[in-house]
Order: structure tokens, then C-alpha cells, then sequence
């Protein structure tokens, strides 16, 4: 017994497609982001303590620059904090895009 084949109707699938993609996601807003990294240094002997004080650093930063809206580390765009050991220190560097959640220009 051979299966039963669907016919594929490409125009419509487009359009459920389009469709799909135009629905409004509930409560995301949009989200506006500086196009230049912030980027900081902070060091300490203790890896993870020079991690949160580059990222502590970086949020002041972002506050300084732009403001409180601009400041959430965990809405910044690429973040990333790199360290390297020199002697028994570390030092990391913070670098993201500030991003504000709710159509902000900048």
C-alpha cells in the first residue's frame, strides 16, 4: 500500500509564513542598541572577582554614558568579558553594545 502524498502549495505556505512572522510576541518590546562596544578593564588575583568587577564597571559605565535604561549588562548586545593573567593578577575586559528595551533612540 503506497502512502498518500500532500500536495505542496508554495504560494500559500508563504503567505501562512508571512503571516506567522507579522504577529505581534505579546510582551517583547523592541529593544534599541548602540552602535560602539563599551568597553572596561578591572583586576583582581581572583578570576571571577575581576569578571563581576569588569561587569559592575561596565554597567556604571554604560549608566555614566547613556543612562539607566542603557546600563543591563544582560541586555547588551555581544557581551563578553575576556581575562588574562599577568604575574599572579587577572585582568578582564568587559565589552558590549548598550542596548535600552522599549524603543529608546540612540
Amino acid at each position: 500500500m503506497s502512502r498518500p502524498r500532500i500536495a505542496l502549495n508554495i504560494p500559500a505556505a508563504a503567505a501562512i509564513a508571512a503571516a506567522i512572522l507579522t504577529i505581534p510576541a505579546g510582551d517583547a518590546q523592541a529593544q534599541t542598541c548602540k552602535r560602539i562596544p563599551t568597553q572596561v578593564h578591572a583586576t583582581a588575583f581572583v578570576k571571577a572577582v575581576a569578571t563581576n568587577k569588569a561587569v559592575q564597571k561596565w554597567s556604571a559605565t554604560a549608566k555614566a554614558q547613556y543612562g539607566l535604561p542603557w546600563s543591563a549588562w544582560s541586555a547588551a548586545l555581544g557581551h563578553k568579558v575576556k581575562c588574562t593573567r599577568t604575574g599572579g593578577a587577572h585582568t578582564c575586559l568587559a565589552s558590549a553594545k548598550p542596548c535600552a528595551i522599549g524603543g529608546l533612540s540612540g
